[in-house]
């Protein structure tokens, strides 16, 4: 099997899928942090500023940290998404990285940033 097996239109709705979504990550993204303008995808989370009062420092401390653990998830998301519209663009989309198989499109529906198929599905080990 191989990719030729995804037609142009399932390539196109899953192409808009994850436009959209990254979209919707940069959007989340930039709610709290800048865009390095040195390094594409990568963003750098601003120290929020509540007051002077030791509880307000307590405060931005805890909300800064919760949005460093957020701008990681995000950009590796955004990585994902990223690599995924590239795939597609190159004509590698939708082939496991184990094996060479063609992913499920089921799976790929579910999952547009997939890079291996299932488990079980897989005629190489995944671990």
């Amino acid at each position: 099997m191989t990719t030729q097996t995804l037609t142009n239109e399932f390539l196109e709705k899953i192409k808009a899928k994850l436009e959209e979504r990254k979209t919707a990550v940069e959007e989340q993204l930039e709610s709290f942090a800048k865009s390095d303008p040195h390094q594409q995808g990568n963003y750098n989370s601003e120290f929020p500023q509540f007051g002077d009062k030791e509880d307000e420092n307590a405060s931005e401390v805890a909300v800064f940290e919760s949005n460093l653990s957020l701008e990681e998830t995000l950009e590796q998301s955004l990585e994902m998404i990223n690599r995924s519209l590239k795939k597609i663009a190159d004509g590698n989309y939708g082939k496991c990285e184990k094996c060479g198989q063609v992913i499920e499109p089921e799976r790929l529906e579910i999952m547009p940033t997939a890079t291996k198929c299932a488990p079980g599905a897989c005629k190489m080990n995944h671990a």
